[in-house]
């Protein structure tokens, strides 16, 4: 019975000891194939790391402060059309009502400075048509060649124009009077009489046609005119004095030559102080638009700032096989 069972365990058993061993040596080595590629995996796959950003968006109070930050060529374009538009916008209260209220000032002042000229200016013509006269003038010319003894080769067609005439101080029947080129012809040759004779030179200019603006700026600017106001032969007679000399200070002239210049000069300057108001808007509309533009610039450059230098955080992942 022994000898039987050591039989059947050396012809069974036996066997599967010797066989068993190598599949438990083959096992083995696979789990550790598997581990080393598990080890190969982790260390290849590591996913590089990647940086999230936490973005940090701006808050606009509107859509047009929005639009303008974004692009501040339409700010400074809004406000040099209106003058503290684009700073009003952005919140700027007080820079934007400078502006503006300097804007309004100055359109009154010009609108204000231009009606005032327009309203001397008128004042000053009427003025001058009333109390300068052409014929006047123009006769006076021919005495004061006959007086200082002066030649001009085109006085004699003056002085037969002029011959019988008496000043109207009226521009209507003056102006129809007198042929201007033959006065101007006189003009051009005549010379300047003063009181200490010291001057030799001819007359300056020539009378402009009526109505112009140089007709009425010269006749109350330059004393070779002076003859033409209707109180020129009254102050010399009272003063005792020649009609027919031009002094360069203007002692020989008339009250109502300076009662033209300073009617004038009012004017004048009224419109001078008109255009310097306009000026100051021209200043208004560029100095706001050019601070509007750099406002919203360095907004755009801050936020853009902002951005950048948000908080960071970083994601590894690893995938292991």
């Amino acid at each position: 019975m022994k000898k039987t069972s050591v039989c059947i365990f050396i012809t069974f058993c036996l066997p599967l000891l010797i066989y068993s061993q190598p599949l438990i040596s083959n096992l083995d080595t696979h789990q550790q194939t598997e581990r080393e590629q598990a080890v190969s995996f982790t260390k290849s796959d590591i996913i590089q790391p990647v940086l999230l950003r936490d973005q940090t968006s701006p808050t606009y109070d509107n859509s047009i402060q929005k639009l303008f930050t974004e692009k501040p060529g339409l700010a400074l374009l809004s406000s040099g059309l209106l003058p503290g538009s684009g700073q009003l916008v952005n919140k700027n209260w007080i820079r934007g009502g400078l502006y503006a209220a300097l804007e309004v000032a100055a359109i009154y002042m010009v609108v204000e400075f231009d009606n005032r000229g327009d309203s001397g200016k008128r004042r000053y013509e009427n003025y001058a048509d009333q109390n300068w006269s052409v014929t006047q003038y123009a006769k006076w010319l021919v005495d004061y060649h006959d007086v200082n003894q002066l030649d001009n080769s085109a006085l004699e067609d003056l002085r037969t124009m002029v011959e019988g005439l008496e000043p109207a101080f009226d521009t209507d029947i003056d102006w129809n009077n007198i042929d201007i080129d033959i006065l101007r012809a006189v003009e051009r040759q005549s010379r300047f009489v003063t009181p200490d004779n010291l001057s030799n030179s001819t007359f300056s200019h020539i009378l402009p046609g009526y109505g112009s603006q140089q007709y009425y700026e010269l006749i109350s600017k330059y004393y070779q005119f002076q003859a033409g106001w209707q109180d020129y032969y009254s102050y010399h007679e009272t003063n005792s004095t020649s009609p027919f000399l031009i002094a360069r200070d203007g002692s020989y002239a008339s009250g109502m030559f300076f009662r033209g210049a300073s009617l004038a000069d009012e004017f004048n300057n009224n419109f001078r102080t008109s255009k310097n108001f306009r000026l100051l808007l021209i200043a208004n509309h560029l100095l706001s638009a050019f601070d509007s533009f750099f406002t919203f610039k360095l907004k755009q450059n801050r936020i853009q700032a902002t951005t950048s230098m948000a908080s960071t955080r970083y994601l590894q992942v690893s995938v292991n096989f």
